[in-house]
């Protein structure tokens, strides 16, 4: 594997490690496990600047006039980068949405007390 290959499966890796750990908040979320579900959303943030970092050295190596030659392969790595910071996004707003709605229930059941 050459060193391209080699950095384009860390994009991978580190993209996919971000959305699974999103997800996985969700799910600790809707569990009512909040406390897991932030220290989840925040094992993502990490993967996902990981993955940020090295597409940011990808980039400044471009603009230093050495080209990247582009693959299917990065162009694939790209779209897990999108799409796992999308995730991350969405769940961050989706787990504050739960949060807000187990707070009304319980304030709904304690004004039937």
């Amino acid at each position: 594997m050459d060193e391209m290959e080699q950095i384009v499966f860390s994009l991978i890796t580190n993209s996919g490690a971000a959305r699974s750990y999103a997800f996985e908040a969700l799910d600790e979320a809707l569990s009512g496990k909040y406390e897991g579900a932030v220290d989840l959303m925040q094992k993502s943030r990490v993967e996902i600047s990981n993955a940020h970092k090295i597409q940011t050295s990808l980039i400044q190596n471009e603009a230093a006039g050495n080209k990247t030659e582009v693959s299917l392969l990065l162009v694939h790595a790209q779209d897990h980068l999108m799409t796992s910071i999308l995730a991350k996004d969405l769940i961050e707003k989706m787990i504050e949405m739960q949060n807000t709605i187990v707070k009304l229930e319980q304030k709904i059941i304690s004004n039937k007390i």
